[in-house]
């Protein structure tokens, strides 16, 4: 289970992905996304009216999916953590229905090898941030001076800076999955939105 907190992280579009993700159980339409983009653009505080928002809509009634409502701050790590988990168990949920879907077993061999190759690119994204994470950890154990060579602020910018650069390479790898699975499925059938 994802918290509130750890899905308030990210950029709009992210948050908005995760947050189908744990509340309704699927991937946003076009639509949808464009609509609920609208309404938190440059508006942060609304994330978490949104979240209530899924959550009671008839659909997140309907899905019985939760998120913990402990909107408290959470470390960057742990909330990049978390949408990962997520966005994982989504994109195998959906590599193990494909397996199951009868129609695959007139594909052959080529569809095995996609499903293959997805499952490969996920196993090597979550070793990836494993070690950034680990890198990260390294640097801010060894590297920092100690406060009175360096003030507080500037400490915490480069941590700040660092952190934003593994996050948008992490999240530019989690969307190239996406957009890989997306257009191998086709577009999504209409759903309302909440």
């Amino acid at each position: 289970m994802i918290t509130a907190g750890e899905l308030l992280h990210g950029a709009d579009e992210d948050f908005l992905v995760n947050l189908y993700l744990a509340t309704l159980g699927r991937w946003p339409d076009d639509a949808g996304l464009a609509h609920h983009r609208a309404i938190i653009a440059g508006r942060p505080e609304r994330r978490l009216e949104l979240i209530h928002s899924f959550l009671q809509s008839e659909e997140g009634r309907q899905c019985g999916l939760s998120v913990a409502p402990d909107p408290g701050p959470v470390p960057v790590e742990q909330a990049l953590a978390a949408q990962l988990r997520l966005r994982t168990h989504a994109l195998r949920q959906a590599i193990e229905a494909l397996r199951e879907a009868p129609a695959l077993n007139g594909l052959g061999p080529a569809v095995a090898g996609e499903i293959a190759a997805l499952g490969a690119s996920l196993a090597s994204l979550g070793v990836e941030l494993r070690e950034r994470i680990a890198a990260m950890e390294a640097v801010l154990a060894g590297r920092i001076p100690p406060a009175p060579n360096l003030s507080p602020a500037i400490s915490l910018d480069l941590v700040n800076d660092m952190v934003e650069a593994a996050q948008a390479q992490i999240l530019v790898r989690l969307r190239q999955l996406e957009r890989r699975l997306l257009e191998r499925d086709g577009p999504a059938p209409e759903r309302p939105t909440p």
